[in-house]
């Protein structure tokens, strides 16, 4: 380990053992309990060892550490040193609903192969600023997404130019198979809907709100020039009436076991035999959301769905 490597280990050592003090009833650490308990001091001469401990303490103190250095009327007095807890925390965050639904669309794209650097460099930032998060309902699952193939630099193009008001033009491509159209929109969100994520505004071309799926959104470029229609209440809702336009619907049966999927489970009834019923359900969602949850989760019926799971699965390895 290298000077420079011990020096951060140690004084990181230091900071998690008056964490834990302080968490233990507010105790405090003396000189000797240091020196015997975090790494970095034992093997030093009494001498060496205060002078080090007396410029970590001040290391600390200058990196925003709120420690207090107190005279103990125990054990023949000396130096105590404990954390001021109430301004060690910090305050809590607040997020408008845009701020909101970015912060939710990253968590998402957290698990996400291409992604996973992304998302988990932007949360430590929020994380160092005092944000939390709770993570009790985290989906014990892996998803067969969009987020999986996403480009970082895509998402980036995109929120920059809905964050700066401007234009923009792109290339979308309606089918995988298709030639890329040149399109113009006021942009308003990104929408992530059953695992899918659409780009949604005003289509200047169509001069109507529309959504396009992004992973086959591609060249994005800002306008010079600033968008004009405002983004309506809901652009969820147009993500879900213009798939409704095109939904196929099925009945299926589903081996799933107690206390698993119950994204899958609530969404149908139980039947004596075990089983999973669910009826009119969207196609897609159903084969996404099983492949997500396999192998713990199978599809008993239709048997088309059954060999979409698997060509999904299939192409996630």
């Amino acid at each position: 380990m290298s000077k420079q490597d011990a020096a951060v280990h140690r004084l990181t050592s230091l900071v998690f053992a008056l964490l834990a003090a302080d968490k233990n009833g507010g105790r405090r650490l003396t000189p000797a309990w240091i020196r015997e308990h975090v790494d970095g001091y034992s093997d030093l001469n009494n001498d060496s060892f205060l002078t080090k401990l007396h410029r970590d303490i001040a290391t600390l103190a200058r990196a925003g550490v709120p420690l207090e250095a107190r005279q103990s009327e125990e054990n023949g007095g000396g130096t105590t040193y404990g954390l001021q807890s109430a301004e060690y925390e910090l305050p809590a965050m607040t997020f408008t609903p845009e701020e909101a639904a970015v912060l939710g669309l990253a968590g998402e794209m957290g698990q996400a192969s291409e992604l996973g650097v992304f998302a988990r460099s932007g949360w430590t930032k929020l994380a160092a600023s005092g944000a939390s998060r709770d993570l009790s309902q985290a989906p014990v699952f892996t998803a067969v997404n969009d987020l999986n193939t996403l480009a970082p630099e895509v998402l980036t193009s995109i929120l920059t130019i809905i964050r700066n008001g401007f234009r923009m033009t792109f290339s979308y491509a309606s089918l995988p198979t298709s030639e890329p159209v040149r399109r113009t929109m006021d942009p308003w969100s990104l929408v992530n809907l059953h695992g899918r994520l659409y780009l949604v505004g005003h289509d200047i071309d169509r001069d109507a709100p529309r959504s396009f799926r992004l992973n086959r959104v591609s060249d994005i470029r800002a306008r010079r020039e600033l968008a004009t229609h405002p983004e309506p209440e809901s652009v969820q809702e147009i993500v879900e009436e213009s798939l409704r336009l095109g939904r196929q619907r099925v009945d299926a049966v589903l081996d799933i076991p107690e206390g698993v999927a119950l994204e899958l489970s609530s969404a149908g009834t139980r039947r004596p035999d075990g089983l999973i019923e669910l009826i009119d359900v969207d196609r897609d969602w159903l084969a996404r959301t099983a492949a997500g949850f396999a192998p713990d989760v199978s599809v008993v019926e239709p048997a088309d769905v059954r060999a979409q799971v698997a060509d999904l699965l299939q192409g996630a390895r």
